[in-house]
């Protein structure tokens, strides 16, 4: 019986373990809407996306009307450490950075991939230092 127990325990630990990462990225996901919704009305008005001279993510978050701070950015939380745009011409996006644990320093990306003043987000992580695949949400995989 409590070798039945050991087994089943084993089990479930690790996969626990991968809910509550997931979890924990999800955190980063919602804390990151009022910035995509920023993001959204100012292309939508200024038809584009900020054209800031120095382009540091601080005055990028001033120029989309986000408040933001110099250590948290736009938002941060629990597990969250900071959330800013960047304004690559290239690939412009919100970047995630989480903390704590498995998580920390780890990076997860919602490019901004804008047509004819359509956005479409798509969520995914870098190579180097992103959220790994097992904590990703379906839709970032």
């Amino acid at each position: 019986m409590l070798a039945i127990v050991g087994v089943l325990a084993a089990m479930a630990i690790p996969a626990y373990q991968n809910y509550v990462a997931r979890a924990k990225v999800s955190e980063g996901l919602i804390l990151a809407q009022p910035l995509r919704h920023a993001v959204v009305e100012y292309i939508a008005i200024n038809g584009g996306l900020p054209d800031v001279e120095n382009n540091t993510w601080n005055l990028i978050l001033d120029e989309l009307g986000v408040a933001n701070d110099s250590e948290s950015g736009a938002a941060s939380g629990v597990y969250v450490k900071r959330i800013w745009w960047n304004n690559n011409a290239d690939h412009p996006g919100i970047r995630i950075k989480y903390d704590g644990g498995a998580l920390d320093d780890r990076l997860l990306y919602l490019q901004a991939k804008i047509s004819a003043g359509v956005i479409a987000w798509e969520c995914t992580a870098p190579s180097s230092r992103g959220v790994p695949d097992s904590y990703l949400p379906a839709r970032c995989r």
